[in-house]
C-alpha cells in the first residue's frame, strides 16, 4: 500500500507515526469498474458516510461511470465513530487512494467529487497537490465558508469548549431548524441511520471549523490558478452552508475571469444542500454525467452566466447570510 505524507502537522494533531498505523477504511462502490469509461472518487460531508452517494452513484453506473466511496476516519463504519482527525490525514488518505486507483486503472478517467465538508477537504487537496491524474473536481455545495473571521466571538466560545469538554456531545434537535432537502423519506431514513454522526462531539464541531477556515484561503488560491477542470454546484436553498462568503470570493476579478473556463459553475433555484438526493435531483445528475463527458451540448459549460446571475440575486437563506 503507498503511504504519503505531505502536510506538516501541528503539536494539536495527531503524531505522524499514528498516520502510518494501519487504518482499515469502509468502502462502497457503484457499477462495473472493469467495463466503464470514468470512476468517480466521491468524498461524503460532515457527519455524513459513504453511503450518502447512493442516488447519485445508482445513477451514474446508468451511463458506464462507476463511483467508489469511502468513510473518512472518525465517520461512517469506522470502528471510530465520532472521532476528529485533522484536515492532513483526509488530505493524505484521498491523496493515496486517487494514487491507487490510477495505478490499478491507467487508461480510465478520474474525476473527484466532494459535497460540503468533503469539497472543502478536496480544495485544500487540489490547492497542495497540483499534478494528480485527475480529470477534474466536482464541489458539491461546498464548505467555503471563512467561519471564525465572520463569527470571531462563536469561534473563541467554541475554541475554549473544545479544550474544556473535547468529548461532550451536542445535538440540535429541537434547537436549530434547518432543512437539507426536500426528499423526506430519505431524510427519514438518514435520521434514524446508526452510521450518521447524530451527536458530534465538541472537539469535532471545533475541528471542522478550523477545516472550513484552512479551506477558504486554500480556495482563494485555487480558484486564482484552477490546476484542475473545476464544477462548482451551488443549491440556493442552503440552510447549512452560508453563500455570502463564496459570493465574496468569485467576485474577486482573478477568479471571476475563470468563470466558464476552468471553472463551471450552475447555480439551482429549487435545489437544497444535500442537491443529489433531492427528489428532483435526476436532471443535475444529467448535468454532471454530461459534464464528465465533456459533451458540445454541455448545458452547465453554456449557462455560467446566468447562474452566476442566479447566484447573486436571489433571496438568501442561510441565517448568516441575512
Amino acid at each position: 500500500m503507498l503511504t504519503l505524507f505531505s502536510c506538516e502537522l501541528t503539536q494539536d494533531m495527531i503524531t505522524k507515526d499514528e498516520y502510518l498505523k494501519d487504518y482499515i477504511f469502509n468502502f462502497k462502490h457503484w457499477g462495473e469498474r472493469e467495463k466503464s469509461a470514468a470512476i468517480i472518487l466521491a468524498i461524503h460531508g460532515y457527519n455524513d458516510h459513504s453511503g450518502s452517494f447512493k442516488i447519485p452513484a445508482n445513477f451514474f453506473q446508468k451511463f458506464n461511470i462507476y463511483t467508489t466511496a469511502f468513510d473518512l476516519r472518525g465517520f461512517g463504519r469506522n470502528e471510530d465513530l465520532g472521532e476528529w482527525y485533522p484536515l492532513s490525514y483526509h488530505i493524505n488518505d484521498i491523496k493515496e487512494k486517487v494514487l491507487n486507483l490510477k495505478k490499478e486503472n491507467p487508461s480510465k478517467d478520474i474525476f473527484l467529487m466532494g459535497e460540503s465538508m468533503g469539497g472543502a477537504i478536496l480544495i485544500s487537496l487540489l490547492n497542495l497537490e497540483k499534478n494528480l491524474p485527475v480529470e477534474g473536481v466536482i464541489l458539491i455545495a461546498p464548505a467555503i465558508w471563512n467561519f471564525t473571521e465572520r463569527n470571531f466571538f462563536k469561534s473563541l466560545s467554541l475554541n475554549l469548549l473544545s479544550k474544556i469538554f473535547p468529548n461532550l456531545s451536542l445535538s440540535g434537535k429541537g434547537v436549530i431548524k434547518i432543512k437539507a432537502s426536500n426528499n423526506q423519506k430519505m431524510l427519514k431514513e438518514l435520521s434514524e441511520d446508526p452510521f450518521f454522526v447524530h451527536k458530534p462531539k465538541i472537539k469535532s464541531l471545533h475541528g471542522v471549523v478550523e477545516l472550513m477556515d484552512k479551506s477558504y484561503n486554500d480556495a482563494i488560491l485555487f480558484f486564482k490558478k484552477p490546476p484542475y477542470k473545476t464544477l462548482l454546484l451551488i443549491p440556493i436553498i442552503d440552510d447549512i452552508v452560508p453563500r455570502k462568503p463564496l459570493i465574496e470570493l468569485l467576485r474577486e476579478p482573478e477568479i471571476n475571469d475563470n468563470l466558464g473556463k476552468m471553472i463551471d459553475l450552475a447555480v439551482y433555484k429549487s435545489s437544497y444542500h444535500m442537491i443529489l438526493r433531492d427528489i428532483n435531483s435526476e436532471l443535475i445528475l444529467r448535468q454532471i454525467k454530461d459534464w464528465t463527458k465533456n459533451t458540445e451540448d454541455n448545458f452547465i459549460k453554456n449557462n455560467y452566466e446566468n447562474s452566476y446571475k442566479t447566484l447573486l440575486n436571489e433571496p438568501f437563506y442561510h441565517i448568516l447570510d441575512k
